[in-house]
């Protein structure tokens, strides 16, 4: 028999264990406060800024922590560390830079150290007194692959990137009296800047990049004329001296200038930046000087001279028809081909097709128009260009006489024109033979003779009869005067003496009428008529010379 007491104590009913229970709800609180801060850390790291780097030579005020990286006045950037480089010779910035800027940290970036500037170029960054340091950005408009790694500018640049206007290279032999910041005049108006000072990859040339602002770089030309301004430039010349200044800070900090001559102004403006250009040393040379591309080794050529060319250096001037067209490049001396021979010398010839009329042409076009007229009797011919110094020039001379010739285009490094002999020897030997002659000369004795004359004239002018002389000369003038006076009387009573004599000369032939032809009163009264009328005539004649020319009666004449 089955015990149902014991089935019922054995019987126990189990139930699950719920979790509030086990977990409380104040352990939600701090959960959740982390996951947000989490949340927070996260999409702060994620919506900050890139970190970037950038090397200076030295620090310049530049503070962790503090330093501000600013454009246009507005912070974009923070600086987080300073330290040395691995060189241990200049500084690492690290910026952390503004998420919105971040497009546009690419290669074209720039950064450069704002601090107090004075020096004879510019005057900034005095805010810096009491605001500290800070560094500046520029960028242009155009999005680009970023970096994060960059070199900082020595200098700040005079113009940001965006701004509009043109920027050009100047090449010139010196830097003179150029610096960076140097103004840039048109007109004597300053339109722009000299933003670099520079030497060519051969050192061979000074080049300054400037920049022309708008609007007025649309002023610039493919011939237009750049020439250095030191302030006030002087010139003595046949309408007397004159005095140019062009503007009181090119005095201290030197500047450039330029100018378009009439004839370029019909081409278009120079759109094209980094153009090249030669500068000039001053106005007066940049008027005068050639067209544009004279170093243009399309344009050249070469000649041989025979014999001495002393005289003949680079720079030396080309002319055609008394106009100069081109220089001299550059001279050398040839050895004799034999021994006991003649030797020369080869000059490079470097033209000017502009000045030719033959602008913008192409080497093609230019050898066919030179090869034309050298078929035409064109030669190169050596000429006396100063008989003092002994300077050369080189002359385009045209002789249709001479035997045809044609250029050496086998030659190099450039083709070869014909030369024509040139009498450089003969002038030169008329010169030292006339210096001779002068040398010659009894200069003493002529001097001698001089110091004589000289000597007698001042016992002349001291002589006693020369203090009467004026007194001599005023009664002669006096009685001139008098004589004058009683001619004037006389010519006065003319007009009725010649009416008398027509007067009377009409009796007489009045008379004559009355009288046979064949009687002998008839002939004489004829011949005294005749005489009337000679003597009317000529008292008629001498009254009109009188009045035209008063001094007849003095003179003769």
């Amino acid at each position: 028999m089955i015990d149902k007491k014991k089935d019922a104590a054995s019987s126990v009913v189990e139930r699950p264990a719920r979790l509030p229970a086990r977990l409380s709800l104040t352990w939600l609180l701090p959960l959740a406060a982390i996951l947000f801060a989490t949340w927070v850390l996260w999409d702060s790291y994620t919506d900050r800024g890139p970190l970037v780097e950038i090397t200076f030579d030295k620090a310049g005020g530049v503070t962790a922590g503090e330093t501000r990286v600013r454009r246009n006045d507005v912070d974009v950037g923070k600086v987080e560390s300073v330290r040395l480089a691995d060189d241990l010779n200049s500084v690492v910035v690290s910026v952390r830079m503004d998420p919105q800027v971040a497009p546009y940290l690419d290669q074209d970036t720039r950064f450069w150290i704002v601090n107090a500037r004075i020096n004879t170029t510019e005057i900034s960054g005095l805010g810096t007194l009491l605001s500290g340091s800070f560094i500046e950005v520029d960028w242009d408009d155009v999005p680009g692959d970023r970096r994060s790694e960059y070199i900082g500018l020595k200098e700040p640049p005079l113009t940001t990137r965006g701004t509009p206007g043109l920027r050009l290279t100047l090449s010139a032999d010196e830097a003179g009296y150029i610096y960076v910041g140097s103004p840039v005049f048109l007109r004597q108006i300053e339109v722009g800047r000299v933003e670099r000072r520079r030497l060519s990859a051969d050192a061979s040339k000074v080049l300054f990049d400037i920049f022309i602002e708008a609007p007025h770089h649309k002023n610039v030309y493919p011939g237009t004329r750049f020439y250095g301004v030191s302030g006030v430039e002087g010139s003595i010349g046949a309408d007397g001296a004159s005095v140019r200044v062009e503007s009181i800070a090119a005095l201290f900090t030197g500047g450039i200038a330029f100018e378009n001559p009439p004839e370029i102004t019909r081409t278009s403006p120079v759109v094209d930046t980094g153009r090249s250009y030669k500068l000039f040393g001053s106005r007066t040379e940049a008027r005068g000087s050639l067209f544009d591309g004279e170093d243009d080794e399309r344009y050249r050529f070469l000649a041989e001279f025979p014999g001495s060319v002393k005289g003949l250096r680079a720079d030396t001037p080309i002319e055609y028809n008394g106009m100069r067209v081109g220089r001299v490049a550059s001279v050398s001396a040839n050895l004799p081909r034999n021994i006991g021979g003649e030797g020369s010398a080869t000059a490079v010839l470097q033209f000017q097709p502009a000045r030719l009329g033959l602008a913008d042409v192409s080497q093609e076009l230019w050898y066919e128009a030179v090869e034309g007229l050298v078929g035409g009797g064109l030669r190169v011919q050596l000429a006396s260009g100063n008989l003092l110094t002994g300077s050369l020039l080189v002359r385009m001379v045209t002789r249709p006489e001479l035997s045809a010739a044609s250029i050496d285009f086998n030659s190099e490094p450039y083709p070869t024109l014909p030369v024509m002999p040139a009498n450089v020897e003969a002038v030169t030997a008329d010169v030292e033979t006339l210096v001779k002659n002068l040398s010659e000369l009894p200069l003493d004795s002529l001097v001698i003779a001089a110091t004589g004359l000289l000597e007698d004239a001042r016992k002349l002018i001291a002589s006693p009869e020369m203090s009467t002389l004026p007194g001599d000369l005023s009664s002669s003038m006096s009685s001139i005067a008098a004589s004058a006076s009683h001619v004037e009387s006389a010519t006065a009573d003319l007009p009725a003496l010649i009416e008398l004599l027509t007067r009377v000369s009409g009796n007489a032939n009045d008379v004559l009428e009355g009288v046979s032809p064949d009687s002998e009163i008839y002939f004489e009264l004829s011949a005294a008529v005749r005489e009337l009328g000679v003597a009317a005539r000529s008292i008629a004649a001498f009254a009109e010379l009188l009045e035209e020319n008063p001094n007849a009666i003095l003179t003769g004449r």
